[in-house]
């Protein structure tokens, strides 16, 4: 095989591999290797001294994309998108990712959407999921109250990375909600065979048509293209790192299903509100940092020194080592705040079982019952960004958005 130089990447090939022909385009070359995107959507690598080159081919850049904002009549759903693996393609002639999503990606998959949803393009922002901060969550907040002047609902493509921690902010920003948000990604790219991502937003346009008045994850349930998911956003994790089932509802079973073309919401969920209004306000200066044996008083010190409040995830029922007490009392002392969650998946945090967590107790900590970390850190950005000191302790250990399950639900660990 001859040596690839940059310019040849995107270059379509033809080739023969132990006797069998292919087809396929040059991504680029990787040591010794040969990363070749096949027709089939996956990826190889080949040893060039493997492969017998039969015929090049015009390179394969990437499609030209006309932008189709408005499609379809009935019920107005409005997608925002925010980038993340679901609006993406890869242009082989540069190796780079590319923002594809538009309205016909949709409506050609599944004519019936036009008929039944008339969806409206809201192209908000275009960034990878570990890039989403803050600010953006108090924007992506500002354009749903804006959306849902019009639509009957809204639909929000997110990287699945920090979906959970942006489904969090969402939930706690909007004070009210007179529609269903429902943030949906993929795992997998649309130009892979495996891809997850058009039955995601399939089964997240028919649920942002339901009667439901929260913030909600919708995603696979199962490795199969069978079944979406509809989870409370403030009760969902990301379990797995490539798998399409990769989300799951903690302590609670989901609140609906999208099957065979049809919605089933059977869980209990908030009703719509009358309008859509916001808490526009996130503390920044809000931390979460994960206790382990080991650790040392100044990992600790460093962390929390500019914060206004720290998350700890604890061991088991919500401890860490008695010899962090005094810097967690100085801290404390000095109008700082922490709350204690626990590393397990499923459980809540009880401070009053053991005596090492009663001296947490003792010396200011709060906690947050079976809230997972993830979304207490966003609430306590939430409480101190919006309410008086005098109100934190209350106020973090309301149940505001179901983040607080009083009985948690059996079911597979």
């Amino acid at each position: 095989m001859p040596v690839y130089s940059n310019k040849d990447q995107g270059a379509r090939i033809e080739f023969t591999y132990h006797g069998t022909r292919y087809i396929g385009t040059v991504l680029g070359k990787n040591g010794d290797y040969y990363n070749i995107k096949m027709e089939n959507g996956y990826d190889v690598f080949i040893i060039p001294e493997q492969v017998q080159i039969v015929e090049g081919a015009k390179s394969h850049s990437a499609p030209k994309v006309n932008k189709v904002s408005v499609a379809g009549e009935g019920k107005e759903i409005s997608l925002i998108t925010t980038g993340g693996t679901i609006a993406s393609r890869i242009d082989y002639t540069t190796g780079a990712v590319f923002p594809s999503l538009d309205i016909t990606d949709i409506t050609s998959k599944f004519p019936y959407i036009e008929e039944k949803f008339r969806i409206r393009h809201v192209d908000f922002l275009n960034i990878l999921s570990e890039n989403m901060e803050p600010d953006i969550w108090v924007r992506i907040a500002e354009t749903v109250v804006k959306e849902s002047r019009r639509a009957e609902g809204i639909v929000i493509s997110h990287g699945t990375d920090t979906m959970s921690y942006t489904a969090a902010a969402l939930a706690f920003l909007l004070k009210e909600l007179s529609l269903p948000v429902i943030i949906t990604g993929s795992q997998r790219s649309s130009d892979r065979p495996s891809s997850d991502s058009f039955l995601n937003m399939e089964g997240a346009i028919n649920f942002a048509g339901t009667h439901v008045g929260e913030v909600c994850i919708a995603m696979h349930e199962t490795m199969s293209d069978d079944r979406i998911a509809l989870m409370r956003g403030v009760r969902t994790r990301k379990m797995h790192s490539t798998r399409r089932d990769a989300f799951r509802s903690i302590g609670e079973k989901p609140i609906g299903y999208f099957q065979n073309g049809r919605v089933e919401i059977q869980g209990n969920h908030r009703k719509p509100d009358q309008s859509t209004e916001l808490d526009g306000k996130l503390e920044k200066k809000v931390g979460m940092i994960y206790f382990h044996p080991g650790m040392e008083i100044e990992d600790l010190e460093r962390y929390i020194e500019k914060k206004k409040g720290v998350v700890i995830m604890g061991t088991g029922l919500g401890h860490m080592a008695v010899k962090f007490l005094d810097t967690i009392r100085n801290y404390t002392g000095n109008g700082g705040k922490i709350l204690m969650t626990s590393q397990c998946i499923m459980g809540p945090v009880n401070l009053d079982v053991y005596a090492t967590g009663r001296e947490l107790a003792a010396a200011g900590v709060t906690w947050v019952e079976n809230m997972l970390p993830e979304v207490a850190m966003v609430k306590m950005m939430h409480v101190l960004g919006n309410y008086e000191d005098a109100d934190f302790e209350r106020v973090m250990r309301m149940n505001m958005k179901g983040e607080i399950l009083c009985r948690e639900q059996a079911g597979d660990l």
